[in-house]
C-alpha cells in the first residue's frame, strides 16, 4: 500500500521530469527515486526515502531560482 504522501511526492517528481530508467531497474537515473516499473512511466518513491526525494526537489527548485537570477542579471 502506498501512502498519500508518497503518491503526492511522486506526482511532484513526475511534474518536474519524466522518469529516466535503464529499462532493467525501477529507479530513476535523474533523481534516484523508485518508479512504477523498469519502463518507468511514473515515480513511486519508497516510504523510507521520502525525505531524500523531497530534499532533491527542494534543491532543484533552488538551482532553478539561482539560474533565473543569473539570467536576469546578464540581460
Amino acid at each position: 500500500m502506498v501512502s498519500a504522501e508518497a503518491m503526492q511526492l511522486g506526482a511532484q517528481l513526475d511534474g518536474h521530469h519524466a522518469p529516466e530508467t535503464n529499462g532493467r531497474m525501477a529507479v530513476c537515473r535523474r533523481c534516484g527515486s523508485q518508479t512504477d516499473g523498469p519502463a518507468g512511466l511514473h515515480h513511486l518513491p519508497a516510504e523510507r526515502l521520502l525525505a531524500r526525494a523531497s530534499a532533491w526537489l527542494d534543491a532543484q527548485s533552488r538551482i532553478r531560482t539561482i539560474d533565473d537570477a543569473r539570467a536576469l542579471r546578464s540581460k
